[in-house]
Formats: structure tokens, C-alpha cells, sequence
């Protein structure tokens, strides 16, 4: 038998009430009373017998003897209820905006060459699309993603904003690859390519992503071939705005947003590498070592980066939507697939569940995170009772 305290991962939150012998479990609880023996009046008998089950209904039973002896008690009559409910939770998907360049220099290729005419199928467009809608459609059961190109008010500097190719939500892999497939051009690559407004971009997804309303983590994927320009308030739009672009990955930081930074083709270019070192920094999501952004030059190395970035942010921020606002007792349980056996998971702020701000999810930290992305744990529930909460075996 396993008591849960106050905490657990399959989230079984019971409802206050009085009197106990809670019994979770797959069957339906159940309860007998045998008639007691007595005649009215003063004295003491025999109470009714009360048996229960394993399972969510079984009940205490209080004796019909009311007095004396000798015949006559009544039948058990069953006590207050102590009964605790279990509501199952799932992770909640992240929202993932793609901030994408589409800028000219994503038509040459992945070593930064022109190419006459165009490099079509081998330019930087060509790879970073290839492997955006693989992961895309890879993983649109668990991302909620979304798509927004820039420059895409003109083809020039001018970002729209909050407005996006493709909004955020479920199953968008098919509307970001149609998206796509309207900026390509019939050999391959980037139709009408822009500058780089990098900071416009930036300022405009975190714009966006505040008329959201749902709870899921949200972030910002950038991706680009190299250094920011059309700095605001400057006629040359060919100048450097790296400043202003790291500032805007800082400001998104702050509103509540981190942003993964995604360089293509950029590492023999020293200032552009300073630039999205610095920007994945500000961003929050900066890689340790040399190169603190995610460098990729190939289709292949890009989806590894992006998987590795989905890992990230997946599984371990999880809605209570189901669950009561007013209880005592709480748990977190989970299902050890190994022996199939319920196992608590503590709250914990560094390697447990702990409430967010709002209090209406849970998020899993240090390794009970890791547990539920390597599949340690499943099943996930969350319990409430005003009994003690009881989990796997519980007493008869």
C-alpha cells in the first residue's frame, strides 16, 4: 500500500469530505451492512458490519443496533461518502511560432555562394523549408505550431504586425507547408526575397503571441542566414541592426517569451556568429560552448536541431482544467510502465510538480521532466480527497 500525502502524478484530486476509507482503483468499490441485533432502548448491541472492495465506491457501514439486546436492529445504513476522484491529465502541446527569413541571400547556398540563376532545390530556403515541414508534420500532435516570414508586408523591410502566415494551433503542418510552397519559387527557391528586419520580426511574433489566450508554454523559433538590417528609424536598411535585433530577442524574453535561435549557413561569418550567440543568450535558450545558437548547414543537421528543440519544450507543462478549484488533499501519480505499479511524484520545484503562477497547471521539473520525456513515467492522473489519498494497493 502507498499513501500519497499532499502530492502524486496521476492527478487524483478528492473532493472534501467527511469520514474516510477511500479506495482508488480500476473496479467499482462496493458495500454490504449485516443487520444488528438489538431492541430499542437504552444499553449496547451489536453494529452492522461494513466490507468494501478496492475501488472508488467503497463505503463505510454503520450497525442498525440501537439498544439493548435481543432482536430487532435494523440493517447497516451506509455513512458519509469519502470519496476521491482521480482526473487524468496530458501535457500540454507548446505553442511554437517559427519566425522564418525570407530574405535574398536564402537563395544562395549552404556555403553563402550565388548561384547563377538562382541555386534552386540546393539553396538555404530549399534546406530549411525541407526540414521544417518534416518536423512539422512529425510532431503535430504535440506542437501547436505556427509561421511568420520576414519581410512579409513587402520585399523589402516592412513586417506586419501581430499578423502571420499561419496562426498557431493543432495539425498546422499542412497549412505552414502550403504557406511555404506560396514563398517558393519554381526553382526551388525564395520567391521576391526581402532584407533582414529581423528586429521588426521578432517584435512583431511577440505581439502576436500576446492575443493568445491558452495556457500552453508559447515560444519563438528564429531562423535565419545571417546578420539583421533595417534597423527602425534608419533610411539605410542595408545597415547592420544586430543591436537592435538582440534587444528585441531581450524584450521578448522579458515579456514572457524565450526564443530559440536557428543560424543557417552562418559559422564562417565571425560577426553574424557574435550576433546569434548573443541573441540566443538574451533569448534564454542559449546552447553551452563556442557556438550558443543552433548552427546547422544541411537539411539533416536542421531537423536534429529542431527535434532537439521540441524535446526541449515538450511534456512537462500540464493543465488542470479538469480539476476542482477548492480542495485539501492533492496528489500527482504516474504509471511506472516497468512494473505497472502507481509511484507519486512529489511536489518538488527542482525535481517534482510544482503549481505555475496562475495555479491552473502543474509543470514537472529537473528529473520527474525527464522521466515523463523518456516515457518513465505515463498515465498521468491528479487526485484530490479531504481523506487521506491512497494509491495502487489500498486498505480493505
Amino acid at each position: 500500500m502507498q499513501l500519497l500525502r499532499n502530492q502524486s502524478i496521476q492527478l487524483l484530486w478528492v473532493l472534501s469530505l467527511v469520514g474516510c476509507g477511500f479506495s482508488p482503483g480500476p473496479h467499482e468499490g462496493k458495500s454490504s451492512g449485516v443487520a444488528g441485533t438489538g431492541t430499542t432502548g437504552a444499553g449496547t448491541g451489536s453494529g452492522g458490519v461494513s466490507s468494501a472492495t478496492s475501488g472508488g465506491g467503497g463505503q463505510a457501514v454503520s450497525g442498525g443496533g440501537a439498544g439493548g439486546t435481543g432482536n430487532g436492529g435494523a440493517a447497516g445504513t451506509v455513512a458519509t461518502n469519502c470519496g476521491q476522484t482521480t482526473v487524468p491529465i496530458m501535457p500540454l502541446p507548446p505553442d511554437i511560432l517559427i519566425v522564418e527569413d525570407r530574405s535574398g541571400s536564402m537563395n544562395d547556398d549552404d556555403t553563402d555562394t550565388m548561384c547563377q540563376g538562382g541555386c534552386g532545390a540546393t539553396s538555404k530556403w530549399a534546406l530549411i523549408t525541407a526540414a521544417l515541414n518534416s518536423v512539422a508534420s512529425q510532431t503535430d500532435t504535440t506542437v501547436n505550431w505556427g509561421l511568420k516570414f520576414f519581410a512579409d508586408a513587402d520585399n523589402s523591410c516592412g513586417v506586419n504586425s501581430p499578423g502571420v502566415a499561419v496562426p498557431i494551433g493543432p495539425m498546422s503542418s499542412a497549412a505552414i507547408a502550403t504557406a511555404i510552397t506560396g514563398a517558393t519559387a519554381a526553382n526551388g527557391g525564395v520567391t521576391n526575397g526581402s532584407k533582414t528586419p529581423t528586429a521588426k520580426a521578432v517584435t512583431a511574433g511577440v505581439a502576436y503571441l500576446m492575443t493568445l489566450t491558452d495556457p500552453n508554454p508559447k515560444y519563438l523559433l528564429l531562423a535565419t542566414d545571417g546578420l539583421p538590417n533595417c534597423a527602425v528609424g534608419n533610411n539605410n536598411i542595408n545597415t547592420d541592426d544586430s543591436a537592435g535585433a538582440e534587444q528585441a530577442v531581450a524584450d521578448a524574453l522579458t515579456a514572457g517569451f524565450q526564443t530559440f535561435v536557428v543560424g543557417i549557413a552562418t559559422t564562417a561569418d565571425l560577426v553574424a556568429t557574435a550576433t546569434l550567440n548573443t541573441m540566443a543568450m538574451n533569448g534564454g535558450q542559449a546552447q553551452t560552448g563556442a557556438t550558443m545558437y543552433y548552427a546547422v548547414a544541411d537539411t539533416a543537421s536542421l531537423e536534429t536541431a529542431l527535434s532537439k528543440i521540441v524535446g526541449i519544450v515538450a511534456n512537462c507543462t500540464i493543465s488542470l482544467a479538469g480539476a476542482p478549484t477548492n480542495f485539501t488533499n492533492v496528489a500527482v501519480s504516474a504509471t511506472d510502465p516497468t512494473t505497472g505499479s502507481k509511484v507519486e511524484v512529489m511536489q518538488d520545484a527542482t525535481n517534482g510538480w510544482a503549481y505555475d503562477a496562475s495555479k491552473k497547471n502543474i509543470v514537472l521539473n529537473g528529473t520527474a521532466c525527464d522521466s515523463l520525456k523518456n516515457g518513465s513515467y505515463s498515465d498521468l492522473n491528479f487526485i484530490y480527497s479531504g481523506c487521506a489519498i491512497c494509491i495502487d494497493s489500498c486498505p480493505q
